[in-house]
């Protein structure tokens, strides 16, 4: 990442200090909320790029989400928030 980049996401952090709004938001980072090894809730991602029932994998901005485990279903699915449930063993953030 050049420098300009660099201040950009800076600048983004210091404004969600400020403002006191979560960084998140400001920063379009992924949210990730897990409950037990039975559920992952992801908000503000780009798409799925793979669904089985062995592996899921997400886009976020920078990367990408990876869940593995068994019986992984897709339990709802909206423009910025999916929610998988199943046996999960694995969550992975690759950018």
């Amino acid at each position: 990442m050049d420098g300009k980049g660099k201040g950009e996401k800076k600048w983004r952090r210091n404004l969600a200090d400020l403002l006191e709004l979560p960084r998140e938001i400001i920063l379009n980072l992924p949210r990730i909320t897990v409950v037990g090894n039975i559920q992952c809730c992801l908000e503000n991602h780009r798409g799925v790029i793979q669904y089985t029932s062995e592996k899921v994998r997400v886009s976020v901005n920078g990367g990408e989400i990876i869940v593995e485990g068994q019986e992984l279903s897709i339990r709802y699915l909206g423009n910025e928030e999916i929610a998988i449930d199943g046996s999960i063993d694995i969550i992975r953030y690759e950018f």
